[in-house]
């Protein structure tokens, strides 16, 4: 099991007064796509969008994922699968994720699992992307 708990929260750049006044975690994830998977990475996240849409809304409410993009992004040594996320607390989440039996759930890692290698069920250790800046419009004061 990946220990990200201590990770994510400091990773995330915040101060503690910016975490008590939002407490939500920026997550990224960065996975390398296996040579010449591009195609099933891309049949992956449309299959996501199109048919799965409703059981991924019900996967990421359960296990508190609040936003989740996906990119595809060409690099020199190969693709990869940027991953952006919001949730309270990234290392609970992946670990009711990586648990989940669920049939969505299991064919989603399934499915990742093809494009990438990686293995959800049992995530490797990794240490998530630093982040070393981040902007967000403040909504102007009601008058």
């Amino acid at each position: 099991m990946v220990e990200l708990d201590a990770v994510a929260v400091s990773w995330d750049g915040r101060t503690t007064a910016q975490r008590e006044e939002d407490p939500m975690q920026q997550i990224c994830l960065v996975l390398p796509v296996s040579s010449g998977r591009g195609t099933n990475a891309r049949d992956f996240m449309q299959e996501l969008e199109e048919s799965r849409k409703q059981d991924y809304a019900r996967s990421e409410e359960r296990i508190g994922i609040t936003k989740e993009v996906w990119y595809l992004a060409p690099l020199p040594a190969g693709e990869v699968l940027v991953a952006y996320m919001e949730t309270e607390d990234f290392g609970k989440a992946l670990g009711l994720f990586s648990e989940s039996r669920d049939d969505f759930d299991m064919w989603f890692k399934r499915r990742l699992a093809d494009a990438t290698g990686v293995d959800l069920n049992d995530p490797p250790e990794m240490t998530l992307p630093e982040l070393l800046s981040s902007y967000s419009a403040t909504p102007a004061p009601v008058q």
